[in-house]
């Protein structure tokens, strides 16, 4: 009976370090090991270049209609949602492409659902005229209680927007004072985001001129000057083809940006402060949940026979 537990135990231990050596390697993690799959590690070994602008949703921030055309909005809140969605859930220079039953999931993720996919795409980079994207664009058309109805991607962006912006209890405080925030708050804001980049964690930010010109951007990465000033980069829906700049000034602690607020605000006012919010930090918890189950189902897979 010794005998036979030495065995086993060798056996386990033996199958134990064979699927610890094992490691998976897609568009968005290098070397995930698999006895290792937990969100901090997944973030870890993320790879800045799939966060690169080539892969910024191709599309310029449009407005919506809102109360009946009482006003309109901007959707650069649904659309830096999206684009921090499809930077973890995407992959590219795969099988398969979003069609069918999936473009529907996908669309109903961008409305809101909570149920978020891993999306395989065969395409190298976002179109809309091809793979995912295209895919997304052109939707899906279904009839519902006798009428003909459609959905894509655009139409679900505007939908998203509309219910986040009404979200009167959440969004309130940013409706308060001016644009700027305390040094004290701003130091708090850029000590979090800091932290969160640091480890691949893109963050959602309102970057505020004043009470009524504000505007949503992702931040993506970040630069320390050798003033002691930061820059943070950002994915920004007015400037879709390429990075933008929000600059957290060491000397005043107060942030900066002329590319963000430029045609929001007069042109005498685009180097004035900016309020800097830090918005949705609890809608990473799903993405997580979606990463940690895929990539431990991949390691699976490789475990099999």
């Amino acid at each position: 009976m010794k005998k036979f537990s030495f065995l086993l135990t060798t056996a386990l231990l033996i199958g134990s370090s064979s699927f610890a050596q094992r490691t998976v390697s897609d568009s968005l993690v290098s070397d995930l090991p698999c006895d290792k799959v937990t969100a901090n590690e997944i973030y870890r070994r993320m790879s800045q270049n799939q966060f690169s602008s080539s892969y910024h949703i191709p599309l310029t921030n449009w407005g919506v209609e809102a109360k009946n055309g009482l006003y309109e909005l901007g959707v650069c809140w649904s659309l830096s949602r999206a684009q921090r969605l499809l930077f973890y859930l995407n992959r590219w220079n795969e099988t398969s492409t979003v069609r069918g039953p999936q473009t529907l999931q996908v669309l109903n993720m961008l409305r809101g659902d909570p149920t978020y996919p891993v999306i395989l795409n065969s395409e190298t980079y976002p179109r809309t005229d091809l793979g995912m994207l295209g895919n997304l664009m052109d939707g899906v058309s279904f009839e519902r209680g006798g009428k003909n109805l459609h959905r894509n991607f655009r139409s679900e962006i505007e939908k998203y927007q509309l219910a986040r912006f009404h979200k009167l209890g959440k969004n309130l405080k940013y409706l308060i004072g001016n644009g700027t925030r305390s040094k004290t708050n701003n130091r708090q804001t850029k000590d979090q985001l800091v932290g969160n980049l640091q480890i691949n964690k893109l963050t959602m930010l309102i970057v505020r001129a004043n009470r009524m010109a504000q505007h949503v951007v992702l931040a993506k990465r970040f630069e320390r000057l050798s003033n002691g000033d930061i820059n943070f980069y950002v994915y920004d829906s007015n400037h879709p083809g390429e990075d933008n700049v929000l600059t957290y000034n060491k000397a005043d602690s107060r942030f900066y940006s002329p590319g963000i607020v430029y045609g929001v605000v007069p042109a005498k006012d685009l180097n004035d402060s900016l309020g800097v919010y830090i918005v949705d930090e609890q809608e990473r918890d799903p993405v997580e949940k979606v990463l940690v189950r895929y990539y431990s189902s991949l390691c699976s897979s490789l475990n099999k026979p």
